[in-house]
């Protein structure tokens, strides 16, 4: 897929790659609206992941779609999925959660039909598919591989303080069951990324993790100054969160990267509406929200291996995800 970097590996592709079914002689043609988010597909993110979807889903199932992008309004978003319902689609789906308050609206006010949200379980309504990734999963694949690539013994996680709690238990644990060595630092946003970023590299760290979303690229910009200088850094981040294959200057120091499968999600989440199912999973006894978490085992997260050096470790990475996919 154009949005994937093609150099990725899948993690023991006979037990985790999803396989769909399409079904078949349905009733009638299932109509399917995607409703993107701002800047729609061409983003090298997740409107790219899930248009590849959708286009997924159209090969295996006889499906009509009917798309709109929003220009980040909260008005907008909840026009956007107006027009889908008044076009008739009897599923719709949405990019990301900052559609959850609009879901939520037209969702309690639209009963029958049936709405799922790509990333996202803050809404809890029946008829409302949550559609997420396992963080804490994602999170030990990379701490397995940081702790592989490591030559100090340094390494590092920077995210957004209440956001990252999963992906940093992941990654401590997937570390330390590599190296119990390992020293492992965890910033938040406190000050400037870049600062954070060289406060680490100063302190040892040589591969960091970043969790942010977005391309983040006072990170990268501090990596590469790192390596200019004679250090030897590098970065795993996550995909499609962040618009990695945009920043040229920091791409040959991208180790590898964690991806989260949104266009399998989304043909998952189709070929069940074709079925007449749905995804009931509970996924959060706080809020109630239910949908399917998806993790290593229905090959909703995988780990890319950008650099030539961490590729001899391909074997040690899918042991380590045996052990990730019970997390």
């Amino acid at each position: 897929m154009k949005w994937l970097r093609q150099a990725s590996i899948g993690i023991l592709a006979a037990v985790l790659c999803a396989t769909f079914v399409p079904a078949a002689h349905a009733a009638r043609i299932l109509s399917v609206g995607v409703a993107y988010d701002t800047g729609g597909p061409g983003d090298h993110s997740y409107n790219d992941a899930v248009a590849a979807g959708i286009a997924e889903a159209k090969k295996l199932n006889v499906i009509s779609v009917r798309a709109t992008v929003t220009v980040g309004s909260e008005s907008d978003r909840e026009l956007r999925i107006r027009s889908l319902i008044k076009k008739g689609c009897d599923l719709v789906i949405v990019v990301g959660g900052d559609y959850a308050t609009a879901v939520k609206i037209l969702a309690k006010g639209n009963p029958t039909r049936q709405f799922a949200i790509v990333n996202d379980a803050t809404v809890n309504l029946r008829n409302v598919e949550s559609l997420v990734f396992s963080e804490r999963q994602g999170g030990y694949l990379a701490g397995v591989a940081a702790a592989l690539m490591s030559k100090t013994g340094k390494i590092g996680l920077i995210g957004t303080k209440g956001q990252v709690k999963d992906s940093r238990t992941g990654f401590i644990s997937g570390a330390r069951s590599t190296k119990k060595s390992i020293v492992i630092q965890t910033r938040y946003r406190k000050q400037l990324w870049g600062t954070l970023a060289t406060s680490m590299i100063a302190d040892g760290v040589d591969v960091i993790f970043l969790t942010t979303t977005g391309s983040d690229a006072e990170v990268f910009t501090a990596v590469t100054s790192a390596n200019t200088h004679g250090k030897n850094v590098g970065l795993i981040g996550i995909e499609p969160d962040q618009y990695l294959t945009l920043v040229a200057s920091a791409r040959k120091y991208i180790l590898a990267s964690v991806v989260k499968r949104a266009d399998r999600v989304v043909v998952d989440a189709i070929t069940k509406a074709v079925a007449g199912q749905t995804l009931k999973d509970a996924l959060d006894p706080l809020t109630g929200a239910h949908g399917r978490r998806y993790g290593i085992a229905d090959g909703g997260i995988e780990i890319s291996l950008w650099a030539a050096t961490i590729a001899k470790y391909n074997q040690a990475i899918n042991a380590a995800a045996l052990k990730a996919g019970e997390l």
